[in-house]
């Protein structure tokens, strides 16, 4: 089966790089998912786990505290101010990253 090559970069670096059967996330608009060569997508990511599928019963949850994705069809890269397993994150950044998406969406949905 063919894979699509994930990358999750915070401002410390690369924290997760691999070649992924399907991903799937949360937007600020609700849940998708990506499989290799789907059309180019850009999206906000709500502070939310991202999915990463390997094989059939090979994956890992990871945390993330917001962000954008960007889906080119050959390759997924999420941006994202703090991201990793769910043990070694900070809960006080996802916290304030929930705040900031929320203002977002309250003043998107004002106008």
């Amino acid at each position: 089966m063919s894979t699509i090559k994930v990358r999750i970069v915070t401002p410390y670096g690369v924290v997760f790089e691999r070649d992924c059967r399907f991903v799937s996330f949360r937007t600020v608009e609700g849940s998708m998912g990506i499989l290799p060569k789907r059309a180019p997508v850009v999206t906000q990511l709500a502070v939310s786990d991202v999915k990463l599928k390997f094989g059939e019963n090979e994956e890992v949850k990871l945390k993330v505290a917001g962000g954008f994705l960007m889906c080119d069809g050959n390759e997924v890269v999420i941006v994202t101010e703090e991201a990793g397993m769910e043990e070694d994150v900070s809960p006080e950044k996802f916290f304030e990253a929930r705040e900031r998406v929320e203002r977002v969406k309250r003043f998107f949905q004002t106008r």
